[in-house]
């Protein structure tokens, strides 16, 4: 199988529970346009957010999933490409994780299960990917960021957009404030299908708010997606 390729890396990705997607390019476009020094990926699955993240940084990323096919095919992706000495990918649950590594890292993404209550899968895999409570609940996402990040840590999520209410009220519970956001509709004039949302310990005074369009049209990308994504892809149409 031929890998999937951008522009400074390549990502192989038919072992993964969940392949390249417009989610996770999205979220690796949107948090690598600021630096950071540990970050840390949950449910990287083939890895493509970490390696999007090493592209743009200096800092280090450990990239976490349950899935044993993905973390081992996430490792590999990760030896192939210019950053292997900044990467780390490992098999192990978030809430083993942070039992052992405690408030050390000032970035944390994650693309996490978001299918609370829809029909599950036939694929077990890609079920426990992609369903809430299976192998990571959104409390227990909270609890993460709670437990992982340094006082003033950010944390970038991309979920759908009904489900990114109630999981902003979650953070908020927990004392973290949303200080930035990126609404995702898939054609102009639609209803949004994505929220991209970060948040922090620290209060802003304003949300900076943003939005972008995926597609001009059934065939094409628009051209801010285009834009938004242009250090990552080769010739997008």
């Amino acid at each position: 199988m031929k890998p999937f390729r951008f522009k400074q890396f390549e990502v192989f990705d038919q072992l993964s529970s969940m392949r390249v997607g417009t989610d996770g390019v999205l979220l690796g476009a949107y948090s690598s346009r600021s630096n950071f020094r540990n970050a840390i990926d949950i449910g990287t699955g083939c890895g493509l957010i970490a390696l999007m993240l090493a592209q743009k940084s200096t800092g280090k990323i450990v990239a976490i999933d349950v899935d044993e096919a993905s973390v081992i095919q996430a490792s590999g992706n990760f030896t192939n490409s210019p950053w292997s000495d900044r990467l780390q990918a490992r098999c192990v649950s978030v809430q083993e994780y942070w039992k052992s590594e405690n408030a050390v890292f000032d970035r944390m993404v994650s693309n996490p299960p978001y299918f609370i209550d829809s029909l599950l899968s036939p694929d077990e895999r890609k079920t426990n990917a992609r369903h809430s409570g299976i192998t990571i609940s959104h409390s227990e996402l909270v609890d993460a960021a709670a437990n992982l990040l340094v006082p003033d840590g950010i944390f970038d999520v991309i979920l759908p957009f009904d489900v990114s209410l109630s999981f902003e009220s979650l953070m908020f519970l927990d004392g973290f404030y949303l200080i930035k956001e990126l609404i995702v509709f898939s054609f102009a004039g639609q209803k949004p299908v994505r929220r991209i949302m970060s948040f922090s310990r620290k209060q802003p005074q304003t949300v900076v708010s943003g939005k972008i369009v995926i597609r001009a049209n059934n065939e094409h990308f628009s051209e801010e997606y285009r834009n938004y994504t242009s250090d990552y892809f080769i010739g997008l149409v």
